[in-house]
């Protein structure tokens, strides 16, 4: 497809790095054209250098001829006059980043009334994400798809854990729980792996099954933790504010430390119960001044990762169960990774996901297999993709054992009629289902691609 990204910032680098690996054929537009530069050099793009807000600059780019048009600037306005100026002349889907609150609040209205295919705010995405990883502490990630009702939670296998030197073949056994390993991690190396799969302290696995399944799971192994009541922001930012929203509405007790003290008042006025110090929190002992002994968890969301990184080795160290980094550099993120087994979230990478996500799903015929969500599982090799069944899969009709499956592919888990289950070699997919597929280096645009 023809994808026309305003903004080659972070945000829009990645986004076109993810769909360049699709094989898109992709335009950059961008004010900067060093920015425009260091894309054509990292990657095969074209470039065009202007205002995405200027009609002449969007028809040199082909805006009209995209079948996306995806509208990355740090500038909501600029945004949104661009994507109706490419929708006005011809392009097929459009799609908004937008930072304003007051954007996210009236985001359906925004998309109805300005023809928008789809709106989203990293901010927002980055603190649901972040609220999801700290309701089960035990986790690095946690991936829901809603739809199918299975989870898909990541975790690192520790020296003293029960599952360290268990074959896979064993794991219901030992554990008295339905669970499917569907992905690991081991020595920075991704695999799905098979029944003869040894798990060892230091792995980072992927497990898939209902939530309920999940916790008592956990529980059976001994790394069952409690979803965290108090925690430390690190950060006045957007995210910390709808942060705090989301755990306040679960009665979790946030303490945001900022140093800002316009940002504090702003902060003090909109959000109800959140303690709000106006302090550096780079000081470790405002840090402790602020319970930081006391918190199960602790978030850090300042604008610099090694702030970030520093300060969350620290807290490790003081014994908060559950840390948690925004970090946007991912060599930053790889070593985080191999220090401590908390878990580490790019804003970037998520918009990213779900752009990457809407773009396959428009890669389908309407009587084939549409895709519904997509995740990447710790590394952007390896993706949990939700596919909705249509009546043309050549899946359809045939058993798990009877599907040749290429190497590195696994169906997860599937959902016929509200329920869900993991699959054997009995099911059989039928149209209408609901089928996460997990693969690891291989490509799947369409629910026929796990096939050999």
């Amino acid at each position: 497809m023809k994808i026309v990204i305003a903004g080659a910032g972070k945000v829009g680098f990645t986004i076109a790095s993810c769909l360049c690996r699709e094989g898109h054929d992709i335009t950059l537009i961008d004010v900067r054209r060093s920015r425009l530069d260091s894309a054509a050099n990292a990657m095969d793009v074209m470039g065009c250098c202007g205002s995405c807000a200027a009609p002449s600059v969007l028809k040199e780019a082909e805006a009209g001829a995209a079948d996306v048009f995806i509208a990355a600037t740090g500038n909501d306005e600029a945004n949104l006059v661009a994507c109706q100026f490419a929708r006005q002349m011809g392009a097929g889907h459009t799609i908004a980043r937008l930072h304003n609150p007051e954007y996210l609040e009236s985001a359906e209205t925004l998309k109805s009334i300005m023809d928008l295919n789809l709106v989203i705010n990293p901010d927002h995405v980055t603190a649901v994400e972040i609220s999801r990883v700290l309701q089960f502490p035990a986790a690095m990630q946690v991936d829901a798809f809603p739809d199918c009702g299975m989870e898909i939670v990541t975790f690192r296998v520790a020296e003293s854990s029960c599952l360290n030197g268990v074959r896979l073949t064993e794991l219901g056994k030992r554990f008295g729980q339905k669970v499917l390993l569907c992905a690991a991690e081991r020595d920075g190396r991704f695999l799905i792996p098979d029944g003869n799969y040894v798990i060892q302290a230091g792995d980072n696995i992927s497990v898939t099954a209902a939530p309920k399944a999940l916790r008592k799971f956990f529980i059976s192994t001994g790394a069952y933790q409690k979803p965290v009541r108090r925690v430390i922001i690190l950060g006045g930012s957007r995210i910390a504010e709808y942060l705090t929203g989301l755990l306040e509405s679960t009665g979790v007790a946030v303490t945001i430390i900022e140093e800002n003290y316009d940002r504090c008042q702003q902060l003090a006025e909109t959000l109800k119960t959140a303690d709000i110090v106006c302090a550096d929190g780079a000081d470790t002992g405002i840090l402790k001044e602020s319970g930081l002994n006391e918190a199960d968890g602790f978030v850090a969301l300042t604008g610099y990762d090694e702030d970030n990184i520093i300060l969350s080795l620290y807290a490790h160290r003081e014994g908060v169960e559950k840390v948690v980094s925004k970090v946007n550099n991912d060599k930053f993120t790889e070593l985080l990774h191999s220090m401590f087994p908390d878990t580490t979230l790019s804003p970037k990478n998520l918009v990213a996901e779900q752009i990457e996500g809407y773009v396959r799903s428009l890669d389908y015929a309407s009587d084939k297999s549409t895709i519904e969500a997509l995740y990447y599982l710790g590394d952007q090799n390896v993706t949990a993709t939700e596919f909705l069944v249509g009546a043309g899969s050549a899946c359809v009709g045939r058993s798990l054992a009877e599907l040749q499956l290429k190497p590195g592919v696994l169906l997860a888990a599937v959902t016929r009629a509200g329920k869900s289950h993991l699959p054997d070699g009995k099911t059989v997919l039928q149209p209408g289902d609901k089928a996460v597929v997990v693969t690891a280096g291989v490509t799947v645009v369409r629910l026929d691609d796990i096939l050999r």
